[in-house]
């Protein structure tokens, strides 16, 4: 091969696609939940980013946060949402600055709803010693297990994040912008002598 013969690469960004698409498919699958066992009996509530908890039994205390919990949740959907279509949306063209947005968004949609599902399961304990103890955890009580945290849809948007960052090198390095010719340094002179 010779210097002037390249590989060429489809001119979709399949890497960002498979990203926005699995950002999608993320919003389907629970983001949080809590799984109780014990005596033989198991109960694993889990929520997507659509539908809250419907009652405030998982909260001792307060009933305040529960609602916080539900309607943040659609909020978190939007920001995946947008950050899915940045994706699709740089997957299909030249310029970059979708896929910047997506991932910036793809930081900050877990870090915010890691704030929001915090403040939702510190506020309910009002300094209750007998309840959740932050976003995620484990207890024994009576011979109950008691397990909350993250679930599927929450780690499958980090996978579509990381991937959107792999999707961005890649379309920086093999989907460069067509560059404008430059002018020669050496411009000729249109004086007479």
């Amino acid at each position: 091969m010779s210097k002037r013969d390249s590989v060429k690469f489809p001119r979709i960004n399949l890497i960002s696609l498979l990203a926005g698409a699995l950002a999608l498919a993320s919003l389907f699958l629970p983001w949080w939940g809590l799984d109780a066992s014990g005596f033989g009996s198991s109960v694993s509530p889990r929520w997507t980013l659509w539908n809250g908890p419907s009652t405030d039994s998982i909260f001792r205390g307060s009933t305040q946060p529960y609602p916080t919990l539900t309607s943040a949740g659609p909020i978190i959907g939007a920001l995946v949402v947008i950050s899915a279509l940045l994706a699709l949306a740089g997957s299909f063209t030249r310029n970059i600055r979708p896929l910047i947005g997506s991932f910036i968004l793809s930081v900050l949609t877990p870090i915010a709803y890691l704030g929001v599902v915090s403040y939702a399961v510190t506020n309910s304990c009002n300094g209750q010693s007998n309840c959740l103890s932050g976003p995620f955890g484990t207890e024994t009580v009576f011979g109950i297990t008691l397990n909350w945290g993250f679930q599927m849809g929450f780690y499958l948007y980090l996978v579509a994040g990381t991937l959107t960052l792999v999707g961005l090198g890649f379309h920086r390095i093999f989907h460069k912008t067509i560059s404008t010719p430059q002018k020669s340094s050496r411009q000729p002179s249109n004086s007479t002598r």
